[in-house]
């Protein structure tokens, strides 16, 4: 009986750590990836033309928001969740046998991107639409721990990505090794599809359902119409919380080793497993923290202990050595900010609308922020060769998701899962 209650998040929480795998495992196997599948000569060139189509295929998101979030508002979240699955084992999979760049030129990049697109497009119906459900079903009282714990599961999805590249590059001298990690992938995604049926409806809408199928027959252009201000300030905090965990957990490491030449890529690579294992166990700590205290009180803290740990990094720059232990403390302070942060987005927005509102926000923010910011640092670089501006860039992310975060608390907007 117990099994049959917890069984829906148990999926959810599953389902999470796979996806998550999926979609770590891409930006950590830019090194390979784009020595497989881009042109030029240099790594630093290969690397620029990788993180370029990691940001354009992010376009490709805000339409899965529209298409699985009208599924999610208008039909129910886990119809969003089971459809969205079948397209991310699919694509994660096909990446494993995409034909290399010397073998097919420019048409190897053209496949990978369009895979890498359909693969965003499912993350918008799959994640976001996991995040809803949980928050709705779990109730108010373990509302942030419990997306402490999804956030916990993306996190050993990130780990065991992680872990595999760390084995693929271990044997980099077996050169389709790489490719079974999304293969992998594929494999994982189709146990989840199986288990679909264990998923269960949340009370809270079914209980709202009349009234959020009417909301969900309104064109999305109305809707953010209404909720201009509010959905405004979701695309900048979402997009600033992911641009923050693209630089801490994707991006740093790794442009530190293959870059910027700091530290060696098995420092990267071991300091990866470790930054990840740090932040997932921080992410439970601040679920189970936010629904003790006053969250803006928490988000408030935290942001003022990363800024100033960036301002000390960059200092420790200046003197020539790359503090690798502000790089954990960095990643430990995150989810003291984000969990709360990612239900205080969800929150703004009525039931009938929320899927559509918080994906697409969510989406957006990937797209103009997030997902950018890897890309925009490898510009700043090539532009200054200076490891200290790119730092600042996160430095200023830090900066306006404190922003953004004090206007929505003097709106004192009223809490949408209440009412």
């Amino acid at each position: 009986m117990k099994l049959k209650k917890y069984s829906p998040y148990i999926i959810a929480f599953c389902a999470t750590i796979i996806r998550y795998y999926d979609y770590a495992l891409f930006g950590l196997s830019a090194s390979m990836i784009s020595k497989n599948f881009m042109p030029g000569a240099e790594d630093g060139d290969q690397m620029l033309v990788f993180f370029a189509i990691f940001s354009i295929a992010m376009v490709a998101r805000p339409l899965g928001s529209i298409v699985f979030g009208k599924i999610g508002d208008k039909v129910s979240r886990i119809a969003s969740v089971k459809i969205s699955m079948v397209l991310a084992a699919v694509s994660t999979s096909l990446i494993a046998i995409i034909p290399s760049f010397e073998s097919v030129g420019w048409f190897a990049v053209i496949l990978l991107t369009l895979c890498r697109m359909l693969f965003l497009v499912s993350l918008a119906g799959e994640i976001d639409a996991i995040k809803i459900y949980v928050a709705e079903k779990i109730g108010k009282r373990r509302r942030h721990l419990a997306i402490g714990i999804v956030s916990f599961s993306s996190q050993i999805g990130v780990l065991l990505a992680s872990v595999m590249y760390h084995v693929a590059i271990s044997f980099e001298e077996i050169q389709w090794l790489w490719k079974m990690n999304f293969f992998l992938g594929g494999l994982l995604g189709l146990f989840i599809i199986m288990m679909r049926g264990l998923l269960q409806e949340s009370e809270v809408f079914l209980k709202s359902k009349s009234r959020a199928t009417e909301e969900a027959d309104i064109g999305i252009i109305s809707i953010i119409g209404n909720n201009k201000m509010k959905f405004t300030l979701a695309v900048l905090i979402n997009g600033m919380l992911g641009g923050g965990y693209h630089f801490l957990i994707i991006f740093l490491g790794t442009f530190a080793a293959n870059v910027a030449d700091v530290i060696s890529p098995e420092q990267a690579t071991a300091g990866n497993i470790g930054i990840i294992s740090v932040y997932g166990i921080s992410c439970v700590l601040s679920g189970y923290a936010s629904d003790k205290i006053h969250i803006t009180k928490q988000t408030a803290i935290a942001l003022t202990c990363s800024i100033s740990c960036v301002v000390i990094m960059e200092f420790m720059l200046k003197l020539g050595v790359f503090a690798d232990y502000l790089h954990y403390a960095l990643a430990f302070i995150a989810p003291f900010y984000a969990v709360p942060c990612a239900i205080k987005m969800q929150s703004l927005f009525a039931t009938g609308v929320r899927m559509r509102m918080f994906s697409l926000s969510h989406s957006l923010g990937s797209l103009i922020f997030s997902s950018t910011t890897p890309f925009i640092c490898m510009l700043i670089w090539r532009w200054s060769q200076s490891f200290s501006l790119v730092l600042a860039y996160f430095l200023i992310q830090l900066v306006v998701l404190f922003l953004a975060l004090l206007a929505i608390a003097r709106k004192d907007y009223t809490n949408m899962f209440e009412t």
